[in-house]
């Protein structure tokens, strides 16, 4: 190891060659240096020209004024079009952040643009490289939460609850996108107590639940908070 970006011993050991990736396939630049630190220039030189991101610079305060990396792309895969977002369900969009090396959840948004925000407020707040971004050119005011859409409940009016067309209520819950079947009930009620109590057991917010201010206890004179 030579502790440098794009830096690696020869064969023999006693000199140092430098090269970078392109689409892949790596591209030697020079020969041979005889020290780590020339060997890391002469790769800072080649990504400055490629317009790397700073974290992959050996010397990122000695690049030009004005230096610009280009925005990372987008994986293959990703069909939101935004970085750190995947859908979930038919309507939702999720943010998530990977910070050293584990996965961390942000929320889940009405809009794909909500959530893409909430991730670049997320790389901003780890002081993560600002190619990550989606919008590199939106300003951040980080010690304050942008507002969030109040969410739209069912027409059953409960969270994750649906009326099927035997008159009775079904609930379910998502847990990592994953649809995760609670029960059928007789009344509304009921199915959302079941998914709040579900909701609890998998850390939930307080504010995700349909009963917030207490869990009810469906008696026959009606109902009672706890």
């Amino acid at each position: 190891m030579s502790g440098f970006n794009g830096v690696t011993k020869n064969a023999n050991g006693n000199k140092y060659q430098a090269k970078i990736y392109i689409d892949r396939k790596a591209k030697c630049i020079g020969s041979s240096y005889d020290t780590a630190k020339q060997a890391a220039k002469a790769y800072d030189k080649e990504a400055i020209k490629l317009r790397r991101p700073f974290s992959k610079l050996n010397y990122p305060k000695k690049t030009p004024v004005g230096y610009t990396p280009i925005q990372q792309s987008l994986l293959s895969r990703n069909t939101v079009g935004y970085r750190g977002v995947n859908k979930i369900g038919k309507k939702k969009f999720r943010a998530r952040i990977n910070l050293d090396g584990k996965l961390q959840y942000i929320g889940a948004y009405e809009t794909a643009k909500e959530a893409a925000i909430a991730y670049d407020r997320a790389v901003l707040k780890a002081n993560k490289s600002t190619t990550l971004l989606n919008f590199p050119g939106m300003v951040h005011n980080l010690d304050v939460e942008p507002k969030r859409k109040k969410y739209k409940r069912s027409s059953t009016g409960y969270r994750g609850v649906v009326q099927l067309s035997s008159g009775r209520f079904f609930s379910k819950i998502y847990i990592n996108a994953k649809s995760k079947t609670i029960g059928t009930f007789e009344t509304a009620i009921q199915a959302a107590l079941a998914y709040d109590q579900a909701a609890i057991k998998k850390g939930k917010q307080k504010s995700k639940l349909n009963f917030p201010d207490g869990l009810p206890i469906i008696q026959k004179s009606g109902i009672k908070y706890v």
